[in-house]
């Protein structure tokens, strides 16, 4: 998994601390891009009589409008993980786990059908055999476009089991992922070490490999962690955390206690004050214009013992405060393509650098990479089967049987909600897809002129391209 694959040199003082990043899930969407609409799909259009150029308008459209159903379907399908976000804006950050395909079969459609209308039919254009010219390129887009889930650590399968390790073709370390910039950290891990206010899914690990106790009440002791269990073989346990550590340096920085302030503005704001005077400064907030969720952090734990005991007996009905720190603070909201984290630990009365440490998943099978290598073989299928159809449009029919049998099988694997018949929603568009694959078969024979035997060149029968799509005037 590689989110970030580089910051862009000299662009740290416009995006600041690292630089611009290139994102390794938009950089395949830029390749599939460039290898279906700019290499390889023109030469293919040209042949069933669509102009090069009108091939980039086409993919641009079905880009944009595949991109919005697959992102549609993926806020309907896991409504849970959006509780309390701004749907609009979640709506565009796409690279936070983001899409499902058979959501970008819905959106293309709507993409096609508006080409089809203010496009096709000037060049008349068939729309079965266009559908065989870019039945490979979709195929080939799916298998580069899955390597950009697997970069950014999404649309993995399930936990491999102990026995299935050691299985051919299963290799736990490909399933592995980053565990605090992957997108998995939000499904996997147990939600109060990301976020308090995140449903639990799943529960498996913690984000950092460790557990930490409580924090006292607020106001009440030392609210930096201590650590409480660590998981056997985990990166931090490698690193040399020990149970009993109490964290007080984080990634170079002080581990600072933190309160965090919650509560109608009204009411929050002279608590806030309060921390503000007794020493502390703000280092995160999350509000509107009615409410505030303010965090507010204190150098030592002396200083911020005495200001939150005042904001505490000071604190209205409405308001809450929580005792958190600087480690709570950096896992909740770590930064997207870094994976290590580094640990200054109090341990009997001594500091102890440790060694940073990459905290990772549980191994989760690579349902993005077997897809990537099913598409792969598809497309060469494709390529095999096209000399040798009956009928214009069967390349299309047998991407979607072959596809639509892919995913089936490779849901199985998927950590999914299901539904009817403890199928996931994926599994039952699967099925959808196959059925309609098979009806659109039968129409193609008994509907369409069948092709002459032989290898069928792809251009076969298909319009001459003139310099205009519109016949010329007759003179008067």
């Amino acid at each position: 998994m590689q989110q970030v694959l580089f910051h862009v040199p000299f662009t740290e003082q416009w995006v600041p601390p690292d630089g611009l990043p290139l994102y390794g899930f938009g950089a395949m969407l830029f390749l599939t891009f460039v290898l279906t609409a700019m290499w390889w799909g023109p030469k293919r259009v040209v042949q069933v009589g669509l102009p090069r150029e009108k091939l980039q308008d086409f993919a641009i459209l079905i880009f944009l409008t595949g991109i919005a159903g697959a992102r549609l379907v993926y806020m309907i399908q896991y409504a849970n993980q959006f509780q309390g976000q701004n749907k609009l804006l979640a709506f565009f950050q796409i690279w936070n786990g983001g899409i499902v395909f058979y959501g970008s079969v819905f959106g293309g459609l709507v993409g096609y059908a508006l080409f089809y209308h203010f496009v096709m039919r000037r060049f008349r254009v068939s729309g079965w055999k266009l559908a065989d010219a870019i039945a490979p390129l979709i195929a080939l887009g799916l298998a580069v476009g899955r390597v950009g889930c697997y970069l950014n650590g999404c649309c993995w399968g399930q936990p491999v089991c102990v026995e299935c390790q050691t299985m051919p073709l299963v290799s736990p370390a490909l399933g592995e992922f980053p565990l605090l910039p992957a997108h998995a950290r939000d499904q996997v891990v147990r939600p109060a070490a990301v976020d308090d206010r995140l449903p639990e899914i799943h529960g498996l690990q913690t984000s950092t490999g460790f557990a930490v106790a409580p924090a006292p009440a607020v106001g009440v002791g030392d609210p930096r962690a201590v650590v409480t269990a660590i998981e056997p073989g985990s990166a931090a346990g490698r690193a040399g955390l020990m149970v009993g550590d109490r964290v007080i340096g984080v990634n170079g920085r002080a581990n600072q206690a933190v309160v965090e302030v919650s509560g109608p503005a009204d009411l929050a704001d002279p608590v806030i004050d309060i921390l503000r005077q007794g020493g502390g400064a703000e280092v995160g907030r999350a509000d509107d214009p009615d409410f505030r969720s303010v965090r507010v952090a204190f150098e030592g734990v002396p200083a911020y013992q005495a200001a939150a005991a005042k904001a505490e007996a000071a604190r209205p009905p409405g308001v809450t405060l929580t005792a958190r720190d600087t480690l709570w603070e950096t896992v909740r909201s770590w930064p997207r393509g870094r994976g290590r984290l580094e640990l200054a630990v109090d341990r009997g009365g001594h500091s102890v650098d440790l060694p940073a440490f990459t905290p990772r998943t549980v191994p989760f099978f690579p349902t993005q990479l077997y897809e990537t290598v099913s598409m792969v073989l598809l497309t060469l299928l494709l390529l095999a089967f096209q000399p040798f159809r009956g009928r214009d449009g069967e390349m299309m029919v047998v991407l979607m049987l072959g596809y639509a049998a892919h995913r089936f099988l490779n849901e199985a694997i998927r950590i999914e909600p299901t539904y009817a018949l403890n199928l996931t929603l994926s599994q039952w568009i699967s099925v959808g897809i196959f059925a309609a694959g098979l009806l659109l078969w039968a129409f193609l024979r008994l509907r369409l002129p069948a092709l002459p035997p032989g290898k069928v060149p792809l251009s076969y029968g298909a319009p001459q391209l003139a310099e205009s799509p519109l016949p010329a005037a007759k003179p008067a």
